[in-house]
């Protein structure tokens, strides 16, 4: 395995490491769309225990991660989970490539933008709230561009104007 961060992550040449944990993915998916987000984590956060340069497991995680106001965990998950497939470590196959690298970098954008919206943040530091909102803004732009039918991307990429001032 290579450190080289312009380098996929290499997989172990027997990857009987791997087995059962696209059914642990599955089983998660389904325990959050039933609700339990208790086993939905603990599912994922077991698949990256086995293999942590898997990104699909980190996506689902920063999604649920997200919707708990977890910002800087969610941020985190999406940092690393856009890192990976931007390296070309994507371990699904039925979703195109530049689907899922947009959604890893709409996450993190997401994550930012609403780390930036806090009061603390908003009417704290100015210079750390113009950094997340620019690093937003960046983040909606590659995500617009990877996948030109993420409209989700492409309103707040071109809704945070050029300066990141959240206009819409």
């Amino acid at each position: 395995m290579s450190d080289s961060p312009t380098e996929a992550p290499a997989l172990h040449e027997d990857e009987s490491h791997l087995e059962g944990l696209d059914q642990r993915l599955l089983d998660a998916l389904e325990a959050r769309r039933k609700g339990d987000v208790d086993a939905a984590s603990e599912l994922l956060r077991s698949i990256l225990t086995v293999e942590p340069r898997l990104a699909e497991p980190r996506l689902e995680l920063a999604s649920m991660l997200l919707e708990a106001e977890q910002l800087q965990e969610a941020e985190a998950e999406a940092r690393e989970a856009a890192r990976l497939l931007d390296l070309g470590g994507q371990w699904t196959e039925d979703v195109e490539p530049g689907v899922l690298r947009s959604l890893a970098w709409n996450l993190l954008a997401e994550a930012l933008y609403r780390q930036a919206d806090r009061d603390e943040v908003v009417f704290g530091d100015p210079e750390r709230w113009n950094a997340l909102m620019t690093e937003a803004r960046e983040a909606f732009q590659k995500a617009a561009e990877l996948d030109p039918t993420n409209e989700h991307a492409r309103h707040w990429a071109l809704g945070m104007g050029p300066s990141g001032a959240g206009e819409e």
